[in-house]
């Protein structure tokens, strides 16, 4: 996978690089074109304890050029990236419904996500008080352009 600054960004601030996947980040990154002393000695790593890369983080971020989000700005920059893979695929929507939760409560249950979260939950009330499916969807489907927008 090609490396993504912006998807990046967004992982590490909500931890979810592993200390062992980073030197394979790393190695990505060179293959970007992103290179510098930090990021060759992250590469060279052979699984890397957590230290060994809180040690050299800092700099690796700063060769990359990346911004160190909040959990917030993290949170709501993967929400509207999911927001947009939904839209532009062509799987059954309702069944990413619950994404937005498990991100929320990821992001410390961030303000921004807050009207998002409970997307699965309105589906399903949607369903049960007889709407139709085809109004549901359309509903759903604004509800992600809106977060796309944001």
């Amino acid at each position: 996978m090609p490396f993504d600054p912006e998807l990046v960004e967004a992982q590490l601030a909500l931890n979810r690089i592993g200390t062992t996947d980073m030197p394979k980040l790393a190695w990505d990154a060179l293959e970007a074109g992103l290179d510098g002393p930090a990021t060759r000695r992250l590469a060279a790593l052979e699984l890397p304890t957590f230290f060994q890369v809180r040690e050299i983080l800092p700099k690796v971020i700063q060769e990359w050029g990346l911004t160190q989000l909040s959990r917030e700005q993290a949170g709501l920059q993967l929400a509207k990236r999911r927001a947009r893979q939904i839209l532009q695929s062509s799987e059954n929507p309702f069944e990413h419904s619950y994404d937005f939760f498990s991100l929320w409560v990821e992001t410390g249950y961030s303000r921004e996500l807050a009207p998002f979260f409970e997307l699965a939950e309105e589906v399903s009330i949607a369903f049960e008080s007889g709407e139709a499916e085809d109004q549901v969807r359309a509903w759903f489907l604004e509800k992600l352009k809106a977060l796309a927008a944001m």
